[in-house]
This record gives structure tokens, C-alpha cells and sequence, in this order.
């Protein structure tokens, strides 16, 4: 057995088919695949049959029934489910179908990938119009995510609730919604969350998504992107510093623990490492107190042919204990160096001889 092998080809390793299924509903609806596929792994970690314990929301984009007949209504001539659509009708607001077993079959195909995709890019799409007319810009990808989860009217209704009134408890403006999602609109402490939490939730998880397949060019490239301090700002504070310190080159440069900094500190002369010193004498490159480096005080010239000096961290400095010779080596200095030391003297004397 090998130690180490080398992994199939990437043409030699089998597609997976709900991946599969989301790119091609990507591809016929012009949604972004980046946003169906987190979509897809946030509502049901990619289980065609997930079925949701505290609504009617089932398959891989957790469609309640309502909301899937209404898209099936509206989509389904164009996918070539025409039958199915023509099974469903309207009445005082709410969607039906008369036979119950046509009922059955249409609310099945939720748990079909292929419908499942296409019938959720179509959705994104109609939730990008709609919020779009409704904010006078362009949704970001979270905020669609928001769409997804409280329809396209309660998403405005959040975006704007932030805007005016960050503080707000959430649950209040969407009870069905907190019901049937306590994990978005309550802390695990039992704490209702404020609509800024709430937002920074739904939009943690598909900050840089790209909403539509064009959104990668260089004038739509920032479309499906989030502020890091809007997330920041509706998270919780503890929270907030975890999720975008770990993918982000701002923010503080405090060490993460006093434990942690004290291995990188130089010790001092007592040989006590202290997290408390300066950063100039704890980080490359080491300068004197008139501001120049080590390199330039100790008055070393470049080598010959050697081209613009490079700004480059310097090594530690050496222990003084190491940087001064002893008494007994300055005297042994100028002496030549003994040879090994003959170890059969002393496996004489072990044996008594």
C-alpha cells in the first residue's frame, strides 16, 4: 500500500449529479451558480429529499407548497410541464389543484433536482426584479438569500426595517418565518435577534456570491458582494470578529491570545518571554533607536555587483549570552583543537584495571 497515491484526472472522477443539476438549472435560467449551489447547501446540504420538521418546505431548495405551485404555474409551460401547470388553480389568493393525486405529483417534484434547479433560478430571477423595483438598485446576493427565505416583499420589508430601525426585534415583523426558523431569528440562548442580526445572518453566508452568470465581468464584479462591516455590524460583536477576521486582511492585528504571543516575542535577558513589548522589538525588522536597522548600524558594506538593496526581514538576534565567549574560551582561543576523546580510558578504569 502506498503512502501517498495520486488522485484521478478530473475528467476520470464522477460528476455529481445534484451539482450537476444545479449548473444546468443555472445555465437555463440565467442565475448564478455560485448562488444556487450555497443556496442549495444552506437550505438542505445538497439532500434532494430534505423535508423540513417545522413547515410544508421540502427538496433541495426547501420550496413550501404555495410557493412551488406558484412557480411550477408560472414556469412550468416553459420547462414543458404544461400539464402540471394547467392542474393548478387560483382562488382568493391561494394556489390549488382539484385531483389530489395531480397535487401529489406536482408537489413531488420538488424532491427532482433538474425541476428543483430550474424552478429556483427562475425564483431568484423574479426576487432580482422585484427587489430591485422595490430598493432602486441591485439585490446582493445575501439579500436575495433573504428573498428565498421571506419572499421578495419580506425581504425589502427587512432591508428597509435595518435602515430605519436596526434595533427591532425581527420576530415581531415575521412570526410565520421565526417559527419556522428559530436558528435565523433567535440566538441559541433563546434571545430574539434584531432585524441587523437577522440580516447579517441570511447575509453571512452568500457574501461574494455571484448572483447572475454575468456578474463576473469587470463592471458587474462587485455586484453580488457584501460589505464586510454591514456583516459585521449585524452580527454579534463575538461573532462578527470570527466570521470576517478569518477571511479578511483588515481589522485588528491584536494577538489572538496572550499564550499565542508569547511564542513569537523575543525573550528578554531573564530569559521570561513578555507579550507587553514594543512591536519594534518584537517584529522583523529590528531597528536601533535612531530608527536605522541592525544591517545599516553595523556599518556592513554590499557585496560588489549587487544590485538595489531589498527591504527584507532581518534574523533574530543572537542570544548575548551566545554573543559573548566565555572566560574559558577566550583563553583555549588561540590553542589548537583537541582531538576525539578516547573513550577506552574509561572503560578501563569502569573495569578496575
Amino acid at each position: 500500500m502506498f503512502l501517498f497515491t495520486t488522485p484521478q484526472s478530473r475528467e476520470a472522477q464522477p460528476a455529481n449529479p445534484v451539482v450537476s443539476a444545479i449548473r444546468q438549472g443555472a445555465e437555463r435560467t440565467g442565475a448564478g451558480f455560485d448562488y444556487l449551489l450555497k443556496t442549495a447547501q444552506r437550505e438542505s446540504a445538497l439532500e434532494p429529499d430534505a423535508k423540513a420538521r417545522t413547515s410544508s418546505a421540502t427538496g433541495l431548495f426547501q420550496f413550501i407548497e404555495q410557493t412551488w405551485l406558484a412557480m411550477v404555474k408560472q414556469e412550468g409551460p416553459k420547462q414543458g410541464l404544461s400539464q402540471y401547470a394547467d392542474a393548478i388553480s387560483e382562488s382568493g389568493g391561494r394556489l390549488s389543484v382539484s385531483d389530489p393525486a395531480a397535487r401529489e405529483k406536482i408537489l413531488q417534484l420538488r424532491n427532482d433536482p433538474q425541476v428543483a434547479a430550474v424552478m429556483a433560478g427562475a425564483l431568484t430571477q423574479k426576487n432580482r426584479d422585484q427587489l430591485a423595483g422595490a430598493l432602486g438598485r441591485q439585490p446582493q446576493a445575501g439579500e436575495l438569500y433573504m428573498a428565498h427565505v421571506l419572499g421578495a416583499r419580506g425581504a425589502s420589508d427587512l432591508i428597509r426595517a435595518v435602515a430605519s430601525d436596526p434595533s427591532r426585534v425581527a420576530a415581531r415583523d415575521f412570526p410565520e418565518a421565526a417559527a419556522a426558523n428559530r436558528s435565523i431569528f433567535y440566538d441559541k440562548a433563546g434571545r430574539a435577534r434584531s432585524v441587523q442580526e437577522v440580516y447579517g445572518v441570511l447575509a453571512a453566508s452568500h457574501a461574494g456570491t455571484q448572483v447572475a452568470a454575468g456578474t463576473a465581468q469587470a463592471g458587474q464584479a462587485g455586484q453580488g458582494e457584501i460589505p464586510e462591516a454591514e456583516i459585521a455590524a449585524a452580527l454579534r460583536p463575538g461573532r462578527a470578529k470570527g466570521l470576517v477576521g478569518l477571511f479578511s486582511t483588515t481589522g485588528s492585528r491584536d494577538p489572538v491570545s496572550r499564550a499565542v504571543a508569547d511564542l513569537w516575542t523575543t525573550p528578554s535577558r531573564g530569559g521570561t518571554r513578555v507579550a507587553s513589548l514594543d512591536s519594534a522589538e518584537r517584529y522583523f525588522p529590528r531597528r536601533n533607536q535612531g530608527g536605522a536597522t541592525e544591517a545599516a548600524a553595523s556599518g556592513v558594506a554590499p557585496a560588489a555587483g549587487a544590485g538595489k538593496p531589498v527591504n527584507a526581514p532581518l534574523p533574530p538576534a543572537r542570544p548575548d549570552d551566545l554573543s559573548r565567549p566565555t572566560a574559558a574560551a577566550a583563553q583555549t582561543a588561540g590553542r589548537a583543537r583537541p582531538g576525539p576523546l578516547d573513550l577506552s580510558a574509561f572503560m578501563v578504569r569502569r573495569g578496575g584495571a
